[in-house]
């Protein structure tokens, strides 16, 4: 009887021991999923995500949002599995897989990455007129939006030309950009080539500025954040232009010509210089400047400068936003009315104008007189153009606006 017992008990432990050596998926005991290629998985693709910086490359901007959320999910997903101790092999290796695919599609939508503005440029305009790889960019009549994003400070200049680093010009030679930063912002500091636009465009082209990208660094003449000329379009949805130093007009943004416009829905243009008119913009020449939101503020018109912040040759129309802490020497602290403007219409945002007004006040400071620090009215009486005032923000009588005659600004429709 006893030795049946110590049988039985010997029985059974071998069993169990062999169970116990038993080889599983992971889980219930048996040896751990082996997770080592996940793991190297998981780390490209954060790399994959993080990027190199500096570096510019493009996108097809329909693309964008659904890669990025793809990718981000599967990151989740995968890193789930991987801190799961009961994952099966299984679930390890399906994650691994999707996770590579993900991080495949994610890379491959970064086209002409490195540092050469130029060159993305010229990987865009060759795919546009080609219409085939890396992948459609519509027609003409058509096209698709590509988007540039930039990651960190971006200095190369090789191949920029006197009219601009990014030259977009030639008759349907793109398709409609929007320039951006990465999530962890973006600069282009075209300061190392002197004499030259960093954003340059015409000839009916099409360029948006979104967020977390600054344009800086445009030197003495033609030295601007941005030139516009007719015809052409610049939209600012975000984004910031400073830094730039001109010898002529608009140090920040220049508009020129009667199919020139610019539209401001947010950003800033901040820090900028010139030593004739307009330090953050300049409207020259029948060319339109919409704000509807966004700041222009901390602008300086230098020398014989006007208009601080604004300088209107054309038409400007204030929607929203504001203009405040600008400086002119001669006439227009925040908004110089030349008398060959075509027209100037405030309806709405504030227009910071007084001596006393505080950080915010624009303000002149040469000449016995001081001509209008919100906004000095060069125009010739009887101009069917508006003088309109609603919320010019914090004044003080007689240092708000004057016209050409020394009359106070006054809301009013001629």
């Amino acid at each position: 009887m006893r030795f049946g017992l110590k049988l039985s008990f010997l029985i059974a432990l071998i069993a169990a021991l062999a169970f116990a050596g038993c080889p599983t998926d992971g889980g219930g005991g048996g040896d751990p999923a082996d997770k080592s290629a996940l793991q190297t998985a998981l780390t490209a693709a954060n790399a994959a995500k993080a990027g190199t910086s500096p570096s510019i490359y493009w996108v097809i901007t329909a693309d964008l949002a659904t890669i990025e959320t793809t990718f981000d999910s599967a990151i989740t997903a995968a890193q789930t599995v991987r801190d799961n101790a009961g994952a099966t092999q299984v679930e390890v290796d399906s994650a691994k897989t999707t996770l590579e695919a993900a991080t495949t599609a994610y890379t491959g939508q970064k086209h002409a990455a490195g540092t050469n503005p130029v060159a993305v440029l010229t990987a865009i305009k060759t795919a546009y007129n080609s219409g085939t790889s890396p992948g459609t960019l519509g027609t003409t009549s058509s096209p698709t939006e590509v988007t540039i994003i930039v990651s960190g400070t971006i200095t190369d200049t090789s191949g920029a030309s006197a009219y601009g680093w990014l030259d977009i010009k030639g008759e349907n030679a793109y398709p409609p950009i929007v320039l951006q930063g990465a999530a962890g912002g973006g600069t282009l500091n075209v300061a190392a080539f002197p004499n030259t636009n960093v954003l340059h465009i015409e000839n009916n082209n099409k360029v948006t500025l979104g967020a977390h990208l600054t344009l800086t660094g445009g030197t003495s003449n033609g030295g601007y954040g941005v030139r516009v000329d007719s015809p052409a379009t610049f939209i600012m949805n975000g984004g910031t232009i400073s830094g730039n130093i001109g010898a002529n007009y608009g140090a920040g943004i220049r508009v020129i010509g009667g199919l020139a416009t610019f539209t401001m829905n947010g950003g800033t243009i901040s820090g900028n210089s010139s030593t004739g008119a307009g330090g953050g913009v300049s409207v020259e020449t029948n060319a339109t400047f919409t704000m509807n939101d966004g700041t222009i503020s901390g602008n300086s018109s230098t020398s014989t400068g006007r208009g601080g912040g604004v300088e209107v040759e054309g038409t400007f129309t204030m929607n929203g936003g504001t203009i405040s802490d600008n400086t002119a020497t001669v006439a227009g602290g925040g908004v110089n009315v030349h008398n060959a403007a075509t027209a100037f219409t405030k309806n709405g945002g504030t227009i910071y104008g007084s001596d006393v007004g505080g950080d915010l006040a624009n303000k002149v400071t040469g000449g016995s007189t001081h001509k209008g620090y919100a906004v000095f009215w060069n125009k010739t009486a009887g101009s069917a153009q508006k003088k309109v005032d609603t919320t010019l923000g914090p004044t003080s009588a007689g240092n708000l606006s004057t016209d050409s005659t020394g009359s106070p600004w006054v809301a009013a429709t001629p």
